[in-house]
């Protein structure tokens, strides 16, 4: 059988990698099925097998293309709305797809720096906050927001509550558990939700009143 010869994912040893099935993905790119010969596990490399690579002898790649490193696939990462800023939906992506593959400080730590953008962006871009300067520790700046009357208490106390469990992850030297990283996913999830996402639906909703004629402001 063909085989291919690359660091197991599963096991970290550089080792061989046989092999045993395969998909077409079009008429030159395949998806490869292989076992690592060091621990029996398996893994799912793209590559461009000239044959059948489970038929074929010797090194898949020793003349045509295959990917260094094999497929993930990650389940169920949440879809945010568009009124989320580009960079603060990146991190919750970030931090949802670490949860998903059992990562769960690293989950922790990045939805923390999540709502630590976030804030920055509300000082950044709230004309109410040209002349404020935001204070350097989160938990402060979110305490500031709700003393300037940005946010409200409720939003304020999410947002408090969510840092103080993201601090725990980046810096308690016991693991950040599953529970705890799916409880701070949901918090942070219902807080961009609220910075962001209601105030758009509201602010799209008045509009069409004002052009409707239904309110002035």
């Amino acid at each position: 059988m063909g085989f291919l010869v690359r660091r197991c994912v599963r096991c970290g040893v550089n080792a061989q990698m046989d092999a045993r099935g395969y998909t077409g993905v079009d008429n030159l790119n395949f998806e490869v099925f292989v076992v690592c010969k060091a621990c029996g596990k398996t893994s799912i490399y793209s590559g461009q097998p000239t044959s059948d690579p489970v038929q074929s002898t010797g090194q898949l790649d020793a003349s045509r293309h295959f990917d260094r490193e094999p497929l993930v696939s990650i389940p169920d990462i949440p879809i945010l709305s568009s009124d989320i800023p580009q960079r603060v939906g990146e991190l919750f992506i970030q931090a949802a797809a670490s949860r998903r593959i059992h990562f769960y400080d690293a989950a922790g730590a990045i939805f923390r720096k999540t709502i630590d953008v976030a804030t920055k962006y509300l000082f950044a871009t709230d004309p109410r906050l040209s002349d404020k300067k935001p204070a350097d520790a989160p938990r402060a700046r979110i305490q500031a927001l709700g003393q300037f009357k940005i946010l409200d208490e409720e939003i304020v106390d999410l947002a408090d509550v969510a840092l103080i469990d993201g601090n725990d992850a980046a810096h308690d030297t016991d693991p950040y558990t599953a529970n705890e990283a799916e409880a701070l996913e949901d918090l942070t999830f219902d807080l961009l939700d609220r910075l962001y996402v209601r105030p758009a639906r509201i602010a799209a909703v008045k509009a069409k009143q004002i052009a409707a004629g239904q309110r002035k402001t």
